[in-house]
Order: structure tokens, then sequence, then C-alpha cells
């Protein structure tokens, strides 16, 4: 398995390199580092908390659910110690060598957690929607140099597990705690 993930990350990471798509790749793989665009993310949070319903409900769900994915990643990129393809292999990065862990990929797992939360708050028509953002942002970390692309399907995988995952789950919990007849409760309101 191995050597298929390092002959597909040389095919995108060199053999799809253009002039016109790699300031595309860049802006994709980096799209929340300047600071304005940190700006317009805090503040389209808060305006979702604002607005209320289930805007606000995907809001707050998101941020612990990120924290939670980020956490697992840098624990796991700790644990594999697998290192970077830009560290690895004989290849430049487009934005630097990084020298942390690479498996499995934080802006993949945070992309599909954002959209996970999105499809377990709006439905399917949320991930039709934001589907692309993931697959974007983790085929930039090729593209770029920085992860190999089981490192990006690992972190899509993570992502999703808790961006959707979680929220479902409470989700279900929630549903089944109030179909419970409440004659059915202890008097401490459990099961």
């Amino acid at each position: 398995m191995a050597a298929v993930d390092v002959q597909l990350f040389y095919w995108i990471h060199e053999g799809w390199r253009a002039d016109w798509l790699t300031p595309i790749m860049i802006f994709f793989s980096d799209a929340l580092k300047p600071l304005p665009a940190r700006l317009g993310a805090v503040l389209l949070w808060g305006y979702l908390v604002w607005r209320g319903g289930r805007g606000r409900r995907f809001a707050l769900w998101l941020l612990p659910v990120l924290a939670l994915t980020n956490e697992t990643c840098d624990l796991l990129k700790a644990w594999i110690g697998r290192e970077r393809p830009c560290v690895a292999l004989p290849i430049d990065a487009l934005t630097g060598d990084l020298t942390s862990g690479s498996f499995p990929s934080a802006h993949a797992a945070n992309m599909s957690a954002l959209v996970g939360v999105a499809t377990a708050v709006w439905g399917r028509r949320a991930f039709w929607a934001l589907a692309w953002l993931p697959f974007l942002v983790g085929l930039s970390r090729v593209y770029i140099g920085v992860h190999y692309p089981s490192d990006v399907l690992g972190g899509w995988m993570l992502g999703w597990l808790y961006g959707w995952g979680i929220v479902s789950l409470a989700g279900w919990i929630t549903a089944r705690r109030r179909s419970i007849p409440s004659s059915w409760r202890n008097d401490s309101g459990g099961v």
C-alpha cells in the first residue's frame, strides 16, 4: 500500500503541476491562515449563533467537534510518527517544509468534520452543497507536497466520524430520551 500511496502522491504533486493551478491549490490549503479570513469565519459563526435555529445548532456543535478533531489528529500524528512527503521524499513543498507528523491530515479532517456537522444538522442537501470543500482542501494538501493521499483519506474518515457521527448520535439519544414515557423514569429523571 505504501508504494501505491507514494505513486499516487507523485501523480498529483508532480503530474498535475500547472502554473494556473498552483495558486488555487495554495489558496485551498491555506485559506484560513490570513487574519481577514479568520475574522470572517468568526463573524459568520457569531451570526449563526445570533440567528438561531439550525444555524445556531450547527455553530455550537462545530466548535467542540473541531477541537476534538484537532486534538485527535495531533495525538495520532505523534503516535504514528509518519514523516510528511516534503521531509521523506526528495521534493520541495510549495508552502515550505513542515516537520510535524503526516497522518492524518488535520486540514482534511476539519473540513470533513464541518461537512459532517452540517449534514447532521441540515440533511443530505448540506452534504451535496459542501462536499467539494473537504475534497479540494485534501487534494490541495497532496498537491503542495505536505501530505500523502492516505493521510487525506484518513483525515476525511476521522472528520466525518466526529462531525456527522457525534451530532447524529446526540440527536438520536435526545430523541430516544424524549420518547421514553415519564412514568418509566425514576425520580432523578434517569431511566
